[in-house]
């Protein structure tokens, strides 16, 4: 370097100085007692045993830990026990020349004092001055290096450190705002002033956990006193949280509500930002996704109303979805379902038979739909079961279908047949056919056509008249929309000195007249197609007895909606009785009613002695047979559809008559 004096002088010490070492076969490095001169190591005399050691080749001369050139570093080991000899001639400063304040000139500096010399390797101290060449002026001139500003050349161009080779005592330069000039700090200090990120606790929210926030963990380190974080969408918008603690210098726990802006599943995942009081912060990208709790299909509110014609089929469906397309399970949480109706907790769907009510019942409850992780919603439902609304029709009309009922229950039953005629025993007329139809499909606010059939007349006691007046008359069909019950065939008569006359056949069939074993009539009713089919119900007549003896001819009942006319026995002669009829509560919803029943067969009386009475009309509204002397038919109940008694001998024309078919009726409940 250049001097402003005279260059101090260098000259050997007047001693030799001797270094001794011994080689264990691994060490290289051996340090000397004295330091000599940089470029010295040709001045050593180096021997390893009596061997010269060549400089540059052999070994080579470099610092201690002192930073002084004492270090002798050979090529390769001296050998374990070796004798190392250094012979280190040494060398000393000579006294810098003292030259007079203000002697040195201007002209005696230039670019030249400053230009190839050897940069200053440390930092220099806010005092010190730097000598600069002004350019403009062509002279030296001075600076404090307080006032050297640092511009962007000190860094451009530098060579990039990179992460993984940062040591931690590295030094960094921070321009302190608040002093307003540069201060150095090392990467650890400085590491700690950075927060930094662990772990998040949940990584997924469940939207559906029953709370109105999300609480949040996070895990890290470095968190300062003010520390704090927030979430980022997958779009880059910030989501700050309501609250934020500091549990320590390694926890944070957020809190926030769940319906904040933009805090759905539709903007994950979710990046994190944890940022300390100083500023400083750390972004960690992709922690948080949201599983979104199911979402309701099926509105709120009432699924419907349950009528009496339903129960049995009754059936409503609640559905909800999952956004992130799992699977849903149901579940009855509280209040209270209708008696005996369940819910599917996989389809949703509930169901069963609801227990009938004696006035409208409204039931509320709550059900849940929870997915495979736990994400549950809640939402409120109600059922109505209405009582029975019951109409019944005694003559045609119109049924008016209510709005909400799609269907009914209903009870069709035809007029029943007139009993049979005499001069002798006639039959029992067949009851009218019986349709009992539950949840008969019907369109809300629309109407249905009813028509409700008479009973048929009786047959004529006027031996004279034709045959087929003395049978008994058809009941007259009874329908509701598509259901069709069949009229009651008339009961069969017994022309004097004539064949035997069978029952004419019908919903349920005429018993067959008196002698000679005339067969009862045939039923139609089983034979209706469609729903008649399905639900009809109707048996043939009994036969007559197979006497030929006027004096012990009895007649067969009436078929009934439950069971075929009794045959007409020999003598002694006992009249058929009617087949029985069919119960149904459908009236009034509690009581058992039969309807249908078949007329009762007459019996013919001429000898001396005690006969039995005419056949019994069957349960259901049939009629009683007729028995001479002066016991007439009793005619079928109007409105279940029974069927007439036959009539009993006619001596003289008028005397027992057979009796006429009861009315049918329709019932509508729902």
């Amino acid at each position: 370097m250049p001097y402003i004096a005279n260059k101090p002088g260098t000259a050997f010490r007047t001693f030799t100085d001797k270094d001794t070492f011994t080689g264990d076969g691994s060490t290289v490095a051996f340090d000397m007692q004295f330091a000599i001169a940089e470029a010295g190591q040709n001045d050593l005399q180096v021997f390893v045993g009596s061997t010269r050691q060549i400089p540059g080749t052999d070994y080579t001369l470099g610092v201690d830990g002192s930073n002084e050139y004492k270090r002798i570093t050979f090529t390769s080991a001296p050998a374990d026990s070796s004798t190392i000899t250094v012979l280190n001639p040494g060398t000393v400063q000579g006294e810098f020349s003292s030259v007079g304040d203000n002697a040195v000139t201007s002209g005696k500096l230039n670019v030249d004092a400053i230009t190839g010399q050897t940069e200053l390797a440390e930092q220099a101290a806010d005092g010190d001055e730097y000598l600069i060449h002004d350019t403009s002026a062509g002279t030296l001139k001075r600076i404090a290096a307080s006032n050297v500003t640092p511009n962007e050349t000190l860094i451009t161009g530098k060579e990039e450190i990179t992460i993984g080779n940062v040591a931690s005592d590295d030094v960094l330069l921070i321009y302190d705002t608040s002093a307003g000039v540069l201060k150095k700090i090392t990467k650890s200090a400085f590491d700690a002033l950075q927060p930094g990120f662990t772990s998040v606790s949940p990584s997924n929210l469940l939207s559906g956990d029953g709370t109105g926030n999300y609480t949040i963990v996070v895990s890290g380190s470095d968190f300062d006193t003010a520390a704090t974080f927030k979430l980022v969408t997958d779009g880059g918008t910030d989501i700050t949280m309501d609250t934020v603690t500091r549990d320590s210098a390694v926890q944070l726990t957020g809190v926030v509500a769940k319906n904040k802006a933009n805090l759905t599943n539709a903007n994950e995942p979710f990046d994190i930002v944890i940022t300390n009081g100083n500023g400083l912060s750390t972004t960690t990208t992709d922690q948080i996704t949201i599983d979104a709790q199911p979402a309701w299909v099926t509105a709120s509110g009432t699924l419907g109303t349950v009528y009496d014609a339903s129960r049995a089929g009754a059936s409503f469906t609640v559905e909800a979805t999952d956004p992130e397309s799992g699977a849903i399970t149901y579940a009855h949480v509280s209040g209270s379902l209708p008696t005996s109706m369940s819910l599917n907790t996989s389809t949703g769907v509930i169901s069963g038979t609801a227990d009938a009510v004696g006035s409208n019942t409204t039931y509320n409850f709550t059900i849940e739909a929870r997915d495979a992780n736990s994400n549950a919603t809640e939402r409120d439902f109600s059922i109505t079961i209405n009582a029975p609304v019951i109409e019944s029709f005694t003559s045609s009309g119109t049924f008016s279908v209510p709005s909400g009922v799609t269907a009914v229950n209903v009870l069709v039953v035809a007029g029943g047949g007139g009993g049979g005629g005499a001069p002798q025993a006639g039959g029992g007329g067949g009851a009218g056919g019986l349709i009992y139809r539950p949840g008969f499909s019907v369109t809300p606010d629309g109407t249905v056509s009813v028509t409700v059939g008479c009973g048929g007349g009786q047959g004529s006691t006027n031996p004279a008249a034709p045959t087929d007046e003395r049978k008994g008359g058809y009941g007259q069909d009874s329908v509701f929309g598509t259901l069709t019950a069949k009229g009651g065939g008339g009961g069969g008569t017994h022309p004097e000195n004539t064949p035997a006359s069978v029952g004419n056949p019908g919903g349920s069939g005429g018993g067959g007249g008196a002698r000679a074993g005339s067969a009862g009539g045939s039923a139609t009713q089983p034979t209706q197609p469609g729903d008649s089919g399905t639900y009809g119900f109707g048996n043939p007549g009994g036969s007559s007895s197979p006497q030929s003896n006027p004096s012990d001819d009895a007649a067969g009942g009436g078929g009934g909606a439950g069971a075929a006319g009794g045959n007409g026995q020999a003598f002694p002669g006992v009249a058929g009785p009617g087949g029985i009829g069919r119960a149904y509560t459908i009236a009034d919803g509690t009581t058992s009613v039969y309807y249908a029943g078949g007329g009762g067969g007459g019996i013919d009386y001429c000898g001396p002695g005690a006969r039995n009475g005419g056949g019994a009309g069957g349960q259901g509204g049939g009629g009683n047979g007729g028995y001479n002397p002066n016991t007439a038919a009793q005619a079928g109940t109007a409105n279940r559809g029974g069927g007439g008694g036959g009539a009993g001998n006619t001596a003289t024309p008028g005397e027992e008559p057979a009796a006429p078919g009861g009315k049918g009726i329709v019932i509508v409940s729902y």
